[in-house]
C-alpha cells in the first residue's frame, strides 16, 4: 500500500461524489425522509420495507446533518429530519420548523476504518506518514466528533499541520473517497465503514454518538407519523441492530 496519497485525488473524488448526487425529482411530490449520510444504509432498507408494509411512497434523500438542516431552513420540501447529532436536531427547531422537541432514536459507535484486511491499531494514528480522512466537521456530526477525538488524543494538531488531514464532505462521501485511494485511514460511523465494503476497522474508545430527528413543522402526514414511530420502536430494533446501531444513549 502506498504510504503517502495525492490530496487532490481525494478533492477530485470528493467532488464528483459530493455534487454527482441531486434531490430525486419526485422529491417535491413525495413525502421525504431527510436522513444523515450515516443512515443511508439503514433507510435503503428500511424504507421499502416499511413501504411495502404500509402501502406508503416514503423516499429518502441524504447528506450531511448541517446540509440538510439548512436545506430545510431554506423550504426544501422534506417531511422528517434524521439528524446525526442532537446539535442540527435542534437548529431545525429553534427556527421554527420542527414540530415540538427533537427526540433520539439510535446511537453510533465510531471507527477507525483502513483499506486493508488486518484491523487497524490505535497506534496507526501516530504515524507520520498516513493520511487520515474524516468529515467536514462544520456540517457532518461524525466528522465534527472524529476532529474532537482526536483533539482528545493529542493528535489532531500533529496530523493537521503535517498536512496529512483530509477534510470530506458528508462521512459516506469521505468513506467511498478513502476507499477509492484518497486517504489511508479514516475516521467514520460503524455503519458507514460497514457499508463502503472493503477494508477493515476498529472501535475506537469514544462514546457512541446520539442520533436525533423530528417532523418538519408543517409537513405532518399519517405515513411519516407512523415512520417516525416506528424507528422508535422496538419494531425497528432488528434493522438498527443489523447496521451497527444501538439504542440512544
Amino acid at each position: 500500500m502506498k504510504l503517502y496519497r495525492n490530496r487532490w485525488v481525494f478533492s477530485i473524488l470528493a467532488f464528483f461524489l459530493v455534487f454527482g448526487t441531486a434531490l430525486p425529482s419526485s422529491a417535491e411530490n413525495a413525502e421525504t425522509v431527510a436522513a444523515a449520510a450515516s443512515l443511508q444504509s439503514l433507510m435503503a432498507k428500511t424504507i421499502p420495507w416499511f413501504n411495502e408494509q404500509r402501502g406508503t411512497g416514503l423516499q429518502g434523500v441524504y447528506g450531511a446533518s448541517g446540509n440538510l438542516a439548512r436545506q430545510i431552513e431554506s423550504g426544501a420540501p422534506f417531511d422528517l429530519f434524521l439528524s446525526a447529532d442532537e446539535k442540527w436536531a435542534r437548529y431545525v427547531e429553534e427556527k421554527g420548523l420542527l414540530d415540538g422537541e427533537p427526540l433520539p432514536f439510535a446511537a453510533m459507535p465510531l471507527v477507525l476504518w483502513h483499506s486493508g484486511e488486518t484491523a487497524p491499531s490505535l497506534e496507526i494514528l501516530r504515524s507520520e506518514k498516513l493520511t487520515v480522512a474524516i468529515a467536514n466537521p462544520e456540517t457532518a456530526p461524525f466528522g465534527r466528533r472524529a476532529k474532537a477525538y482526536l483533539m482528545e488524543k493529542g493528535l489532531f494538531e500533529a496530523i493537521e499541520t503535517s498536512g496529512r488531514l483530509i477534510i470530506g464532505g458528508d462521512v459516506l462521501k469521505t468513506g467511498l473517497a478513502a476507499k477509492s485511494g484518497g486517504a489511508d485511514l479514516a475516521i467514520l460511523p460503524l455503519s458507514t465503514a460497514s457499508s463502503l465494503g472493503e477494508g477493515s476497522w476498529t472501535l475506537l474508545d469514544a462514546e457512541p454518538q446520539t442520533l436525533f430527528g423530528g417532523v418538519v413543522k408543517g409537513r405532518s402526514t399519517p405515513a411519516i407519523e407512523a415512520f417516525w414511530t416506528f424507528l422508535r420502536s422496538p419494531e425497528a430494533a432488528p434493522f438498527l441492530k443489523e447496521f451497527g446501531f444501538l439504542p440512544p444513549r
